[in-house]
Parts: structure tokens; C-alpha cells; sequence
């Protein structure tokens, strides 16, 4: 026992020597406490971030914090009734830019909102494309990577609030906090890890990688279950040649979930020089104006959630006619390039170069997705039919649903019920609530007053959870 207890005493001693430079403290009984506290804070400030909010952008590191609600400290969204929980959504502007020696350091090439929801147990990650065409602050327009650099003619504070009020005008969401990243924190964070492991459906091929010279060099990587170095792994998120911005964004997923099975155990941290590595990386890339104790608390919260979910969505052009692979975000097209001086930008549906537009159809997703994660985590069966004699009415409604999430079948929404007499829209439900979040969000969208609950699908498989009959082309 005595022999244990010295062997703890060294090592508190040797981490402090290391943590604190050999700072001089003046009483023996003070060293003992506080080495402990600060280590396991660092292993849980590590997880924290790193699991749902840092490796998200997959520039990485470094980030800062900001309070744009001018508080001062995550306590102010603290339940004082009970400490390990928050009392209303915290959303945290995510950015990851070069940095480094490149030639635009300060394009912020990934922008993420990360929201938490202590009610639904979830952290939402939505990201939003580089390459969307913007107003900003009220009369300039550019793509909105640019928005950060162009700002950075005042402070760092004042160009990701610039950002943050382009972001708020997309989402409708006040932003709380914002992390700022650069490239090379992601690397040195995987190579202290050990590696990443991803495993490829199909071989990736680019051959445009970027080189770091203003050139390209040829970057592949075969279909097979891979463990990656940090500098591998980059490249793995990175590329965008080889598929598109929307595609990267998924390996980038990918990633997280490597990331944060490899990291969720706080056992890691047992390991003296790995602790004493990731102290070093967070000490040169980490800037925050949030103390280690607010950060402890905040990371509790989370981490007393029974079954905690991470739900990933972005802005994206992924949907058609009879698309199978339409997802969540479908609001963006790609106008002629002609228009943008030869630029790559990206508007949403209805919108023009010379008019940005709003987002009620951006600010709609947001709140599902935030607000009532589960319509989307566990997303109900919808089939669409139509009994009316106007063509592809069914079809038309299914393509307004898609974009916001709602999981519609594709084969049986194009069947039409003409023979059967209806004389007004109904959505019949079966299997679910009244209050199921789908179902209210689905009264909210139509204009369908008949609804009914029934004991089976009465058209559809079993399986079906809503039916909708457009007996009307009043319905939505």
C-alpha cells in the first residue's frame, strides 16, 4: 500500500513538473489535489470537444470559444435546480479553415452548427457548404467561406461574429459559442491516438489532391479497412476531387465515429506520455475563454445521457426526379458558372445571383433537427396516394416532404387510389402517438383536417406509419 502511494506521489510530481513548467508552489499539500483535477479535466475536456464538436470539421485544431450572447460562461444555460443538466439548446459555430502557409489561411472551408438538446439526449451537427453565395453584412455578396477573412480587417472575436450572424440569418439559431480550426491540430490529434480506422465501400481515387506547392499529386485509397496516420487521414477528408463537397462530408462522419469509439473511454488517459502529448496539442492549438470547470460541467452533462446520439446533416443538391438517393438538406442548385466569374458557387432553390433570398426552408430543417432530433433519428414510414384525377400529385407532394426529412417510400407513393372515393384529404396513422414528432410536424405542413388513427396500414405494407390520401389539390 505505502509503496502504491509513492509511486502516485512520483508521478503527480513528474506531471506536474511537466504540466506546469516546475512552477514553484509553495506548500507540499497543495500539489497533490490539484495535478489530479487538472489531468482528468484535460481528459475530459479532450473527449468533450473531440467527440462532439472538434474532429466534426476535420481541419482540426486549433479553436476558440466566444460567447456571442456576451455571458460569459456555459453556466448561464445551467439548470440551478439540477446541476447535470442544461435547461435549453447550446449552439456552437464550428469552423475549420487552412491556416498554416497556404495561400487563403483564413477561408473557413468547413462551417458546422452543432447544436445540444439535454431534452432529446442529442447532438446535432449541420453543416453548410463553402461554396453557398451569401449577403453579407447587408449590401456585400460572396461565397461563404470568405466571410471570416473578409471581416479579419477588425478582430478575430469580430470576423466570426460577422460569420455568425450569415449563420444565424441561414438556421434562425443563436449562436452561443464559436471554435475556430486549422489543418494541422487534426493530424498531430490521430498520430497521438495511435491511427483512425475507416473502411471503404470503393476504392477513392484524386488525382487533384492538392500538394502544398500550388500543384496536385495523385492520392488513392483501395477499398479495404484501413488504419490511418494523421497525415493520411487528412487527406482522406479532405479530398474532394475524386467525388464532392456533399460526399467529403460523409467520410468526414466517418471519421467522428472512428474518433469517438477510440476516445469515448476515459481509460485512455491512463497513459502518461500519451496525456502529456495531448496536453502539448491542446496547450499550442486550444484558445478558450471557457475555464476547465465549466467545460468539466458541460461534458457531464453529456455524459450522464442514457442513450446519447450524434445526428449528422449539411445543405446539399442530392436530390431529383425520383431520386432514391434524396436526404435531408435537398434546398441547393448550382447556377451557371458564367454568372460568378468562373467561380464554383452554390444557391438555394428560387434564388438568384443578384438576390441570395431567405431561408424559411433552411430555418424549417433547422428546427427540426435541433428542436425534434427523433423525427429524423427514428423517422416513420410515409406513403403518399393519390385519389384525385391530376397527375402526379402524389409525386409532387413527396418531393416538397424529402428535403425536410421525411422518410417516404418510393415505390408505392407513385400508386393512385382513383378508384376509391374520397371526398376530402386524409392522413390516416397507425403504430405511433398522437404527439409523435413526424405526425405533428406532418399536420403542420398540410392542410389536412380529416386525421385518423387506425390499428394497421389500411393501402400500404405493413411497416407503414402514415398514409396520405390527396383527395384535393388543396392538401399542401
Amino acid at each position: 500500500m505505502i509503496k502504491v502511494c509513492t509511486q502516485k506521489l512520483r508521478l503527480i510530481i513528474l506531471l506536474q513538473n511537466v504540466f506546469f513548467k516546475k512552477k514553484k508552489i509553495s506548500s507540499e499539500k497543495k500539489k497533490i489535489p490539484k495535478t489530479p483535477l487538472l489531468l482528468w479535466s484535460l481528459g475530459v475536456i479532450f473527449i468533450l470537444f473531440l467527440w462532439t464538436f472538434v474532429v466534426q470539421a476535420m481541419n482540426s485544431i486549433p479553436f476558440q470559444i466566444f460567447d456571442f450572447a456576451g455571458t460569459g460562461s456555459i453556466l448561464s444555460f445551467w439548470n440551478k435546480e439540477d446541476k447535470n443538466q442544461l435547461d435549453e439548446n447550446v449552439y456552437i459555430l464550428v469552423t475549420g479553415r487552412w491556416g498554416g502557409t497556404h495561400d487563403a489561411p483564413n477561408l473557413t472551408d468547413t462551417i458546422i452548427l452543432a447544436g445540444i438538446n439535454s431534452k432529446a439526449e442529442t447532438i446535432t451537427l449541420f453543416s453548410l457548404p463553402r461554396d453557398l453565395w451569401v449577403r453579407y453584412p447587408t449590401w456585400m455578396k460572396w461565397r461563404i467561406n470568405g466571410v471570416y477573412q473578409n471581416w479579419l480587417l477588425g478582430t478575430q472575436a469580430e470576423a466570426m461574429a460577422g460569420l455568425g450572424e450569415v449563420v444565424t440569418n441561414i438556421t434562425g439559431k443563436k449562436i452561443n459559442y464559436y471554435i475556430n480550426i486549422d489543418f494541422e491540430g487534426f493530424k498531430e490529434i490521430v498520430d497521438t491516438l495511435g491511427w483512425v480506422e475507416v473502411t471503404l465501400e470503393e476504392n477513392l481515387v484524386d488525382y487533384e489532391y492538392p500538394d502544398g506547392n500550388r500543384g496536385y499529386k495523385t492520392f488513392i485509397l483501395k477499398k479495404w479497412t484501413w488504419n490511418l496516420d494523421g497525415e493520411v487521414a487528412l487527406m482522406y477528408a479532405r479530398s474532394r476531387h475524386s467525388t464532392s463537397d456533399f460526399d467529403r462530408s460523409l467520410r468526414q462522419q466517418q471519421i467522428i465515429s472512428s474518433l469517438r469509439e477510440k476516445v469515448s473511454n476515459l481509460g485512455y488517459f491512463k497513459n502518461r506520455k500519451e496525456i502529456t502529448e495531448l496536453y502539448s496539442i491542446f496547450t499550442e492549438y486550444v484558445d478558450t475563454d471557457l475555464g476547465i470547470t465549466d467545460m468539466v460541467k458541460l461534458w457531464l452533462a453529456v455524459k450522464w445521457w442514457e442513450d446519447p446520439k450524434t445526428l449528422s446533416f449539411n445543405l446539399n443538391d442530392s436530390c431529383y426526379q425520383n431520386s432514391p438517393s434524396c436526404v435531408a438538406g435537398w434546398f441547393l442548385y448550382t447556377p451557371q458558372r458564367e454568372l460568378f466569374w468562373g467561380a464554383s458557387v452554390l444557391l438555394t432553390n428560387g434564388w438568384t445571383w443578384t438576390n441570395p433570398g431567405e431561408y424559411p426552408d433552411v430555418r424549417q430543417l433547422a428546427t427540426y433537427i435541433y428542436e425534434t432530433p427523433d423525427m429524423l433519428s427514428d423517422p416513420k414510414n410515409i406513403v403518399i396516394f393519390n385519389a384525385t384525377a391530376q397527375w402526379f400529385l402524389a409525386q409532387r407532394l413527396a418531393e416538397k416532404l424529402r428535403p425536410y426529412g421525411f422518410k417516404i417510400d418510393n415505390e408505392v407513393w407513385t400508386q393512385s387510389l382513383k378508384e376509391k372515393k374520397f371526398e376530402n384529404s386524409i392522413l390516416y396513422y397507425n403504430g405511433i402517438e398522437a404527439d409523435d414528432s413526424t405526425l405533428t410536424a406532418l399536420k403542420d405542413f398540410l392542410n389536412i383536417q380529416q386525421i385518423e388513427q387506425t390499428d394497421a396500414p389500411l393501402y400500404s405494407p405493413t411497416g407503414t406509419n402514415i398514409e396520405i390520401i390527396l383527395a384535393d389539390t388543396d392538401s399542401f
